[in-house]
């Protein structure tokens, strides 16, 4: 049974809500082959171009499971490898990764605020 407050699980879903509505935008366009050639290119230099209708796919699938209530935890475990992904690809382009890296504080806080018991102990 969850015990938390009422605020910490609300605002930890809207965290997780945010991020998935995202995540369901990129990974769908990734997922339909819709990508500008920019990026479609800025990719082929990685070698993953082939690769992008698989990598949306699964950004699809962790954004499902993190926005499900009873699959949220699972979710931000998979949203969590699907962003420390791009990081690893922005950091190998010598870019800039904040916004990426906020993005995942942003997931692993509202798994904090919906599921404190599984990060906090509270003897």
């Amino acid at each position: 049974m969850n015990t938390s407050p009422k605020w910490m699980r609300i605002t930890g879903l809207v965290c997780h809500l945010l991020v998935g509505a995202l995540m369901l935008f990129a990974c769908g366009m990734k997922a339909a082959n819709k990508l500008p050639p920019e990026a479609i290119e800025d990719m082929a230099k990685f070698g993953i171009a082939d690769r992008l209708q698989m990598i949306g796919i699964g950004g699809l699938i962790s954004a499902i499971l993190l926005m499900i209530p009873r699959t949220s935890f699972l979710g931000s475990l998979a949203v969590s490898s699907y962003f420390g992904g791009a990081i690893l690809l922005h950091m190998a382009r010598h870019e800039s990764y904040t916004l990426v890296a906020v993005i995942l504080l942003v997931t692993w806080a509202g798994a904090i605020l919906r599921h404190p018991s599984a990060f906090l102990n509270r003897d």
